[in-house]
């Protein structure tokens, strides 16, 4: 179902569902869309008061997601094409060669194609490029965090990577961190941020009182690399 909100002069469409939750989540995604989670048994008027309430924030996140669009367009892999690693852009240059592969030289990601024109193919490499580069680049930034958790009671976590399209992470109530492959075109003080905030999950599942109060004792910015993670194009 959709409702109408409005603030000030400003008027937008939240689409609701309800599910088995304990409490109403608001998202404004950054194709400007807004979806709302509201626990299966809130009335309507509930619903309604709750958004309200939640009205000014959301029209801030549309003014800070409209400074981006029109969002950019889905990549096609071919040369001069742009692509990002640790929050920097490189080129792609796709060159004949006998053997598929992708390094990053210089400014570049060299792509050597026995058939320059199979974007597919292109495609498949340039992801199986960033998902070793992430399982191993994530598994290193988590090694240095994990024992500062343990050593405030945290379980040593198993840890997931996996490309997703909406999340940069997730914890389960199961001590399960997944992280999104795709972080790796952050820089690295967004990438500590969201292994940061994962981790923070482990003692607090909630974002509640004391999980922001843990973690801004452990990242005193972290508002600032959230801020600044939203901006990457993934």
């Amino acid at each position: 179902m959709q409702m109408d909100l409005s603030f000030g002069a400003r008027e937008f469409v939240v689409d609701v569902v309800t599910e088995k939750r304990k409490r109403l989540s608001v998202t404004v995604h950054p194709d400007l869309r807004i979806t709302a989670k509201a626990p299966a048994g809130y009335e309507l008027e509930v619903i309604r008061q709750r958004l309200e309430k939640r009205a000014s924030w959301i029209a801030r996140q549309l003014d800070f997601f409209e400074r981006f669009q029109p969002l950019p367009t889905e990549r096609k892999f071919v040369s001069g094409e742009t692509h990002y690693y640790l929050g920097r852009q490189y080129r792609l240059r796709i060159r004949p060669g006998e053997k598929a592969r992708v390094r990053l030289i210089g400014r570049f990601f060299e792509m050597e194609l026995p058939d320059t024109s199979n974007r597919e193919k292109a495609r498949a490499l340039m992801l199986d490029w960033y998902s070793a580069h992430a399982k191993d680049l994530l598994s290193r930034r988590l090694a240095q965090y994990v024992p500062t958790f343990e050593r405030m009671g945290a379980v040593v976590p198993e840890v997931r990577y996996r490309r997703m399209k909406k999340r940069w992470g997730s914890c389960s109530g199961k001590s399960v961190i997944m992280l999104n492959t795709e972080l790796v075109k952050a820089p690295i003080h967004c990438i500590d941020y969201v292994i940061i905030h994962e981790l923070c999950h482990l003692l607090y599942p909630h974002h509640d009182r004391k999980f922001y109060h843990l973690l801004g004792r452990i990242l005193p910015d972290w508002e600032k690399r959230k801020e600044r993670l939203e901006k990457v194009v993934i």
